[in-house]
């Protein structure tokens, strides 16, 4: 995350985002060059200013963003709209003279330019008349009015006209404007990636996630308004989903919005036009006899198909060059919402058979898809179902919409009882493996209800699937209401492996491994002994047997379900991507996983395993001042169904001593060690009780930190013992082998803590001081960099980068304020004086000109916002 300030674009309080909420007014994005030298040709009175490009790019928004800084400038205007082709002189004459208080002058009733230009004369002062879909007026009128020999010619007038291109500006006068510099030309190009990222930031008050700008702005085009349409459409479908100030696109389906949306100006929903720009936006991909596909989905004349393409071409709405295509992908994405499902399948179906004939050909595989599965039960079924099969495969850690569409449409489409189930099967499996749980708990019920055609081992395979699409998408009402009695679907013999899948998933690990325990046949059972291993990782006691040898989908799935942290296979599930990144010292990596996740759950379910995730991110917004924000994951995390809850307890204690109450830290802690205990649980409790070993030696209580410590050697890992025997018994020995793994890990953030605990034992150099700081710098941590400088200071080892502490600090204050602490709170955190923080607060808001802690608050907000959209 970049460390630079930025002032805010505004200081208002931002708006609240949810689905279907309106977007904030538009603003040229990327045009601020254009706009300054259309000004400056302005200034210099150039009688013609044009500005081009195709529809969409942003014209008229330049010219209203060009009129307000004139006005601004107390420079007169004036506004010509144009709703018909002109050829009127008087017309255009009585708009401007009216719209700068001069039409008296030029005779109300019968305006003479004439006149205007004596008036105009007279005054001496600048005027510039803009002009938007200015093709629109007569290459005549144009010369009349401002040619080399125009009326106008000799006055301090400048027109700002916006032509869309194809049109060539202002037609055959621009060639004699051009020789006599009479003529400034700007073309509008399209949006850079940087430039949609800051477009989505102010139209959404939060920074985008990287995928989506990168998605919007290849299938946008770089127009600014096919942005702003796909990003209200989304909004509008629930599909855009803002976490923690962070924009996810998580459900790709189609974005939907009105038909007086201003992306369909210039389409008559009753005219001919429309329905060919219909059938084509999903034709448009293909190369052939578009036309005539066209013709055979509507019913039009191939006369009309062929006079409506060549208008939308005229328009600018097709791409040029051969073919038939929309020039703007999204535009044919928006106007699909609008086709009618036989419109749709018929459409599709004549694609997909064109495609398979060999009369057109589509080079786009995920299109091909989409039509397939569009054209469903239209098309040869067997066919289909293979295709859909193969790609819905391929597809999954890509496009996981994609995959489940299609593989869901070829279980539609099975005519083979056999291979239906094989189909729901792959499709249940597929989705709880990209955790859209929602989707495989329908497959995996109507392969339930068909036991008789199951064999043993899919059947088991079915249910187990079943059971943790429960967990995510029903919770745990669903699984105890599931398990309450022997399901009808298991066999006897294996439903002990079921429930006890169940009962992991409600976080019963004792009784799930005493269930499996009692199981005589246990290692003859599919997946027995993988999940009896599973439930004896988290109780800490050993599994005896060989090791599981069961392979697949299903494993993985329960792997995933049950231990998240280890399975690492593709597609990566989002709790693993952000512990990885968490520790590998990527922390803006990890926050970007962990929101995902968070996003994608409130579409497609929770998985119960996303603890250790939630926990990442909280720490680390903590460790970076955002406490409000971690205290606001913790309490969503907290009103979810996860497994092993006590994983929160750390960063919630460590929210409590960040503001100076350690005593309700230290009641946190023990807690969280109580009720993990009584569950018969030891996984990821060791830290817990370093927390409280670290406490109790501090606090001089050596025979509580020693018997502490004892209790760390017997459930933590290796790091865990080493750090207990530093902190405790401060072995020099332990100090050094500690910090050599936790060096060899690298985990940036392990390696700190590792070097801070070697140091305050005595048993390091100030070198493990400075280096521990340098390592919080590269993860902005700021508050455990704050606290390393106050015990640096006290050690009397010398701080670096003086005037870079400054602006932390003032940094930090910020953030803290923005969170919402009080003076007493921020004093805490940054080892301060009441009476310090209120001085330090006084001369932020002297140097900065903020007034109060809300401008502050929301500058802040702003800057962060900024600084993570500028990051690389």
């Amino acid at each position: 995350m970049s460390n630079a300030t930025h002032r805010p674009r505004s200081t208002s309080t931002p708006p609240e985002h949810r689905s279907g909420a309106a977007l904030p007014g538009p603003h040229p994005h990327g045009r601020e060059e254009v706009i300054s030298r259309v000004l400056d040709a302005c200034e210099s009175a150039t009688p013609v200013v044009a500005i081009t490009g195709p529809p969409g790019i942003g014209r008229s928004l330049v010219l209203a963003r060009v009129r307000a800084l004139l006005a601004e400038q107390q420079v007169t205007t004036a506004e010509v709209p144009l709703v018909r082709p002109e050829n009127d002189v008087a017309h255009l004459v009585a708009w401007v003279a009216d719209q700068i208080g001069l039409l008296d002058a030029c005779g109300r009733t019968a305006p003479s330019l004439h006149r205007l230009c004596a008036a105009l004369a007279a005054r001496r002062d600048p005027v510039v008349v803009l002009v938007d879909d200015a093709h629109l007026i007569s290459p005549e009128v144009f010369a009349a009015l401002a040619g080399p020999v125009g009326a106008l010619a000799g006055t301090r007038v400048t027109f700002v006209c916006a032509f869309p291109t194809p049109v060539d500006g202002p037609g055959p006068v621009a060639g004699s404007l051009r020789e006599r510099g009479l003529l400034h030309e700007e073309r509008l190009r399209p949006l850079r990636t940087t430039e949609v990222e800051r477009m989505l930031t102010d139209l959404l008050w939060s920074a985008p996630a990287p995928g989506p700008v990168a998605r919007l702005r290849a299938c946008c085009r770089g127009l600014p308004a096919l942005v702003r349409a796909a990003v209200d459409g989304f909004a509008r479908t629930g599909g855009l989903r803002v976490v923690d100030h962070h924009a996810h696109l998580v459900d790709q389906r189609i974005p939907r919005v009105p038909l007086t949306h201003p992306v369909f100006s210039g389409f008559d929903p009753e005219s001919s036009s429309w329905a060919v720009v219909k059938a084509l936006s999903l034709l448009h991909p293909l190369r052939g006899d578009v036309p005539g596909l066209i013709a055979e989905s509507t019913g039009l004349e191939p006369d009309r198909v062929h006079e409506a393409l060549t208008a939308l071409r005229a328009r600018g709405v097709l791409a040029p060059g051969p073919g038939w295509r929309l020039r703007v992908p999204m535009l044919a994405t928006l106007i699909t919402a609008y086709l009618g499902p036989y419109e749709r399948s018929r459409t599709a179906q004549l694609a997909v058979q064109a495609v398979w004939s060999g009369t057109a050909t589509c080079t786009d595989g995920d299109q091909l898809g989409e039509r397939l599965a569009d054209a469903g039960k239209l098309v040869d079924r067997d066919r289909a179902t293979a295709e859909l099969l193969a790609r819905g495969t391929e597809v999954a850690g890509r496009r996981p919409d994609f995959a489940d569409r299609w593989l869901r449409t070829a279980v539609e489409l099975c005519t083979d009882p056999a291979d239906r189930i094989a189909a729901l099967h792959r499709h249940a499996t597929t989705c709880a493996l990209l955790q859209r749980f929602a989707s495989a708990a329908g497959s995996t019920e109507l392969l339930l209800r068909e036991p008789d055609r199951l064999s043993d081992r899919t059947r088991l395979e079915a249910l187990l699937v079943h059971v943790v699409a429960l967990a995510g998408a029903g919770g745990p009402a669903a699984l105890e209401e599931f398990i309450a009695a022997p399901s009808p679907w298991a066999d006897a013999a294996e439903w002990p492996v079921v429930r006890a899948v169940a009962l992991c998933l409600l976080d019963r690990w004792r009784d799930a491994h005493t269930e499996l325990t009692a199981v005589g046949e246990l290692d003859a059972l599919p997946f027995g002994r993988l999940v009896r291993r599973a439930a004896a990782a988290r109780l800490g006691v050993d599994a005896p047997g060989a090791e599981p040898v069961e392979d697949g989908d299903v494993r993985r799935v329960l792997l995933r379900a049950l231990l998240p942290a280890v399975e690492r296979s593709w597609p990566q599930t989002t709790t693993a991507a952000t512990i990885d990144a968490s520790r590998a010292g990527r922390w803006d990596r990890a926050l970007h996983q962990a929101r995902l996740g968070i996003a994608t759950a409130a579409v497609h379910g929770s998985a119960p395993g996303g603890t250790a995730a939630l926990r990442e991110m909280a720490r680390i917004l903590i460790a970076r001042g955002q406490l409000n924000r971690a205290r606001a994951v913790l309490a969503d995390a907290r009103s979810r169904h996860l497994l092993l809850p006590h994983l929160l307890v750390l960063p919630e204690a460590e929210l409590e001593s960040a503001v100076g109450d350690h005593q309700r830290a230290r009641h946190l802690i023990a807690a969280g060690i109580a009720a993990a205990e009584r569950q018969g649980v030891v996984a990821g409790t060791a830290e817990l009780h370093l927390w409280l070993a670290e406490a109790e030696f501090a606090s001089g209580r050596l025979d509580a930190a020693r018997n502490r410590a004892e209790r760390i050697a017997a459930v933590g890992s290796r790091r865990h013992r080493l750090l207990a025997r530093v902190l405790v018994h401060q072995d020099r020995d332990a100090a050094a082998r500690l910090v050599a793994l936790s060096r060899n890990g690298g985990r940036s953030r392990e390696l700190a803590e590792a070097l801070v605990a070697v140091a305050v034992a005595g048993l390091g150099a100030e070198k493990a001081f400075v280096e521990a700081y340098e390592l919080y710098g590269e993860l902005d941590a700021l508050i455990p960099r704050a606290r390393l400088r106050l015990l640096m200071r006290a050690r009397k080892v010398t701080v670096p980068g003086r005037k870079a502490t400054v602006a932390e600090t003032e940094r930090l204050l910020g953030v803290l304020i923005a969170n919402g602490l009080t003076n007493s709170q921020v004093a805490t955190v940054v080892g301060s004086s009441e009476k310090g923080v209120e001085a330090r607060l006084t001369r932020l808001f002297q140097r900065t000109g903020y007034r109060s802690r809300a401008e502050l608050t929301a500058a802040t907000l702003s800057a962060e916002i900024a600084s993570e959209v500028d990051a690389p």
